[in-house]
């Protein structure tokens, strides 16, 4: 006995059509329809849910920005600035520090975690230190994107020692972004 591909479709729509509801029965085009359906919902939830996170990254990139914190010069240490920290609701992902201007080869830079005070330059929060072989140099730490997080009222603070005079100037490139982001950022 010979069957035609229709026929077995049809045997397969004859045994599911009193289960499956607004199932066509077995001399009608309703699987096929019933599939075409079937795919048709399928692929819109999917733009659905594709269209929702292409939105979700958008909003998610109105609080992100890079920017460079305002350079700070010092002849004598410890010092701290509110500048160098973000504000309330906020967070800074540091991803470079430059200290340039070292008087003398002895001279050593600490950067610390803290909170705007000269006081928190103390070994619990000491994050890097900064120092160069050659008087009058540079010297640049790069922690990586998530490698120091300021959260809003947390700033950097230098401490250290300046032996050969002068003035150092110290500069930075954060990524900043609000606290309700920094958990998307981390990821």
């Amino acid at each position: 006995m010979s069957e035609s591909p229709d026929s077995g479709t049809s045997t397969i729509a004859s045994l599911f059509a009193g289960s499956i509801p607004g199932l066509a029965a077995p001399d009608g085009p309703g699987i096929e329809a019933d599939a075409t359906v079937g795919l048709h919902i399928a692929l819109g939830n999917l733009v659905s849910e594709m269209t929702a996170e292409r939105m979700r990254k958008e909003r998610l990139a109105l609080d992100v920005s890079y920017l460079s914190a305002p350079a700070v010069a010092a002849s004598a240490l410890p010092f701290a600035t509110p500048q160098w920290g973000p504000a309330s609701g906020w967070a800074w992902a540091v991803q470079r520090i430059t200290v340039a201007g070292f008087g003398a080869t002895t001279d050593f830079i600490i950067a610390y975690r803290g909170n705007n005070a000269n006081s928190d330059s103390v070994p619990d929060n000491a994050l890097f230190t900064f120092q160069e072989a050659v008087a009058g140099g540079t010297a640049t730490w790069h922690p990586g994107r998530t490698g120091l997080v300021l959260r809003g009222e947390e700033s950097l603070v230098f401490g250290g020692t300046l032996t050969g005079g002068g003035q150092l100037v110290v500069s930075c490139d954060v990524i900043q972004l609000s606290m309700s982001k920094l958990p998307y950022f981390l990821l």
